[in-house]
């Protein structure tokens, strides 16, 4: 899939792109089991975020734990771990993230992030309920498409994150 499109939108509507850092480097192991799509998308940048530093996707350096954020890309896994009461309940939230990889993250308002889910859907969570998600694309590269189309993203969840893309209609 060619991702151009996609990060050329954003771009436009005022996103920082950086390139990537290191393209030679392998994708962490933890990634292998997730759509090959994702995969080449997380080295096709080192940083790709709003205007406001508020909003980003997650790339290859994030999952390698080398890139220069201050939050980790499993932050919101750790902060349910921490406020799990129980080994029940620690063991339920380990479970929820087993099978799902956060891709973006927001901070700006609520915590929020995208995720894959083990079954290929593109998943929107919230905290403090962050196992508690909505889909919201059926896989990675829908997510991608929508984003870069006209108008922006359709879904009302995805076009919160992405206000910036969504074009009125007298423009």
């Amino acid at each position: 899939m060619d991702f151009t499109t996609t990060i050329t939108a954003l771009r436009r509507a005022g996103w920082s792109v950086e390139p990537p850092l290191d393209e030679q480097r392998p994708v962490p192991r933890s990634l292998l089991s997730f759509p090959a799509a994702f995969g080449a998308w997380t080295v096709a940048f080192s940083r790709l975020a709003n205007a406001d530093d508020t909003v980003w996707f997650l790339s290859v350096e994030d999952y390698r734990g080398t890139a220069d954020s201050a939050f980790a890309w499993n932050e919101f896994e750790k902060l349910s771990l921490d406020a799990a009461v129980d080994p029940e309940q620690t063991a339920a939230v380990a479970a929820f993230w087993a099978g799902h990889l956060p891709v973006l993250l927001s901070v700006g308002g609520d915590y929020e992030y995208l995720a894959i889910r083990s079954d290929g859907r593109i998943v929107h969570g919230v905290g403090p309920e962050f196992e508690e998600t909505s889909v919201v694309a059926d896989d990675f590269e829908a997510l991608l498409t929508e984003l870069a189309e006209p108008g922006g993203p359709r879904h009302p969840l995805v076009r919160a994150l992405f206000p910036e893309l969504a074009v009125s209609p007298e423009a």
